[in-house]
């Protein structure tokens, strides 16, 4: 390079008296503010996984809770009957809820067999069809509730 151009100011080509205030004003002028940034919104897979696994579970329990207690009122019914044939319903009844009792998937199903059979005997004798749709309804309610949770 020549003596010339190593010796040359270069600054004295810009006026930066001029230019500089005004970058830096039309900067400030045109910077976002923090009203105008936006989160990005970016959807973190795990986080929406857990969430749908937690949405699934409570649906799983409310579910749960509402079969525990949907057969409550048939019991109520059953139980607060007077007739001719109380004893008997009160035996059944208890034969039902020991489905709930049974220490496996096989044995809650031949319990609940053996309370089919039995509510189809007392079927036989009683003139009430529905203390017998309350009961069979019963039975099977409390073997899916059973089975789903085991």
């Amino acid at each position: 390079m020549s003596e010339d151009k190593k010796n040359f100011d270069w600054s004295s080509l810009i006026n930066h008296d001029d230019w500089v205030p005004k970058l830096h004003d039309d900067w400030i002028e045109n910077m976002p503010t923090m009203d105008d940034v936006k989160p990005v919104a970016h959807a973190d897979a795990e986080l929406t996984d857990k969430a749908n696994q937690a949405t699934i579970q409570s649906l799983k329990v409310l579910r749960r809770i509402e079969m525990n207690t949907e057969y409550l009122k048939n019991i109520v019914d059953l139980l607060n009957t007077n007739n001719e044939h109380q004893q008997e319903l009160n035996k059944l009844v208890a034969s039902i809820l020991d489905i709930a009792k049974s220490p496996d998937k096989d044995e809650a199903q031949s319990r609940y067999k053996s309370a089919m059979k039995k509510i189809g005997d007392f079927a036989t004798i009683s003139s009430s069809a529905l203390n017998v749709v309350k009961l069979s309804s019963l039975a099977s309610t409390i073997l899916q509730f059973f089975m789903q949770s085991h």
